[in-house]
């Protein structure tokens, strides 16, 4: 592998997620007659670090999230300078790992393959 091609596989590797768990949704209740069942489902914000490689930030880029137990997020280019860092899901209550990593269109060779970067390291997200 040339030294374009590890630059790419260590920069693709350096996507870090960073941060996690913006829990949307109240648990009060206003007044009245009847009360609502609590919700089972949260809104949770997952945000990691920018990968700035081109191939990521281009047509056929982007990221993909994986949560344990849920189908994985595919976060892709659309237009602009960069990729979203950020996506939003709703998940039932309980205890996840998840992680992100990102992909290119091209492969380190530049060749039509694609290429992913290894997977960020796994946090716990725990849904009350």
């Amino acid at each position: 592998m040339g030294e374009q091609g590890e630059s790419m596989k260590i920069r693709l590797g350096a996507v870090v997620l960073i941060a996690l768990a913006h829990l949307a949704g109240c648990g009060g209740g206003g007044g009245g007659g009847s009360s609502s069942p609590a919700p089972t489902n949260r809104t949770i914000t997952l945000a990691w670090a920018a990968n700035h490689e081109k191939g990521v930030n281009s047509a056929g880029g982007g990221y993909q999230v994986s949560i344990s137990g849920q189908p994985t997020i595919n976060v892709p280019y659309m237009s602009g300078p960069t990729v979203p860092t950020s996506t939003v899901t709703t998940l039932p209550m309980g205890t996840y790992t998840a992680t992100v990593r990102a992909y290119a269109a091209l492969d380190a060779q530049g060749g039509s393959a694609g290429s992913f970067s290894a997977p960020s390291q796994s946090i716990i997200v725990n849904v009350p």
